[in-house]
């Protein structure tokens, strides 16, 4: 086993030191990017006379990319380093947005899209792996859940900046978009902390000791998927009042990064395990009436309840990731925490749309019902005390 130097360092004690804060910076900028430009690159092909099918296959391309390239991303990392890995992300994503208004061809719109994908692979993969090698084990879930956060913002704030760009000034709307992601290049070499490699890491056995921590950032993925992509059609179907429509989509936005942090604090303090089976609980009865009980007002409380509970997966089962795995296995760890969340925002909206048109449209979360019921079940009848003690010291 060849080891790297380890640098110790005494601010990785607190919530906000500069390694961490560089860390939260990183993450807006990923929440930035997927946010800003997804809407900007549909209006753009759209423009072009893309058809919806080809624009939907090129948003699907990008996801499947992040996923497939997630492992390259781990072992990358345990090459280079975390702060090399980052920068060629931002420099990857940087230049192929700058590119995609100067074309029309749709082929290389679908390779911009890949190279897109693999860049925000690189710095989501790496940041991540940073993130549980800086935070302290007693504040993981708030550390993690203060990176959520800062996604969240990015991901919220973006297409607003975004369209409004792009209706007033087209040609710089992607210039802006990629000058912003530049600007992680400047917090980058913050990250001066390194971990130890070692030569071989069995795949398996990190998926293994993580699975249970996968399968909730899939079904969270999967759920984002289908109240982004979805959700919107399914309140036009509905043909609901404007006032009721208009709220589910922000309500569950805003009640996943209220949530985030008093509820990871709660998976800090009683264990992550104990909180990420209550809030899949919670998620299965919340869906569960809005499955049964028609009443205009149920989908509103409704988005607000699934924010809350499902919607604060992502920073619950990446503390669990952390907690589990030694340091040589995190970026094995954090690249298929990537790779989970990527698959399920692309399965998500594809099967529930299935169940859509077989069910009918008041099936527009059944698929997150049955997934949510597998994960109760497999976390009741499992062991959590390999959960619950850290072990990457």
């Amino acid at each position: 086993m060849m080891i790297m130097a380890t640098n110790i360092m005494r601010d990785t004690e607190k919530t906000f030191s500069s390694p961490l804060f560089a860390l939260y910076f990183i993450s807006l900028l990923s929440g930035f990017s997927m946010g800003i430009f997804n809407p900007l690159i549909s209006i753009l092909m759209k423009q072009h006379g893309v058809s919806e099918v080809m624009i939907g296959a090129n948003a699907s391309v990008y996801y499947l990319s992040i996923a497939l390239f997630s492992p390259f991303a781990g072992a990358l990392i345990r090459r280079f380093g975390i702060h090399w890995v980052i920068f060629a992300g931002i420099f990857i994503t940087a230049i192929a947005t700058a590119m995609f208004p100067r074309t029309d061809s749709v082929a290389t719109w679908f390779i911009l899209r890949i190279l897109m994908g693999v860049g925000i692979c690189l710095y989501m993969v790496a940041g991540q792996t940073g993130l549980n090698l800086y935070a302290n084990s007693k504040k993981r879930g708030v550390i993690v859940a203060m990176h959520g956060a800062a996604f969240g913002v990015g991901f919220i704030v973006s297409p607003l900046i975004g369209s409004f760009l792009y209706a007033h000034y087209p040609q710089y709307a992607f210039v802006f978009g990629s000058c912003v992601i530049s600007f992680g290049v400047f917090v980058v070499f913050a990250l001066n902390k390194t971990i130890p490699v070692e030569k071989y890491i069995n795949f398996f056995t990190v998926f293994k000791k993580v699975q249970i921590a996968l399968f909730g950032v899939f079904i969270y993925g999967a759920l984002e998927g289908i109240v982004v992509t979805l959700l919107p059609v399914y309140l036009i179907n509905q043909s609901l009042p404007v006032e009721i429509s208009s709220l589910p989509l922000p309500l569950f936005m805003i009640a996943s990064g209220v949530g985030m942090i008093p509820v990871s604090y709660f998976g800090d303090r009683y264990g992550h395990w104990k909180i990420l089976l209550i809030s899949a609980l919670v998620g299965i009865a919340t869906l569960f009436l809005m499955l049964t009980i028609d009443y205009d007002h149920v989908i509103a409380v409704g988005a607000v309840l699934l924010g809350l509970s499902v919607g604060t997966f992502f920073p619950i089962t990446l503390a669990m990731i952390g907690n589990q795995l030694s340091k040589p296995e995190m970026p094995t760890g954090s690249a298929l925490f990537t790779a989970s969340f990527s698959y399920g925002c692309a399965a998500g909206p594809f099967i529930a749309s299935l169940f859509m048109s077989v069910l009918g449209d008041k099936h527009i979360f059944s698929l997150i019902i049955i997934l949510l019921l597998c994960q109760a079940i497999n976390m009741m009848v499992t062991s959590s005390n390999r959960f619950q003690l850290p072990v990457n010291k």
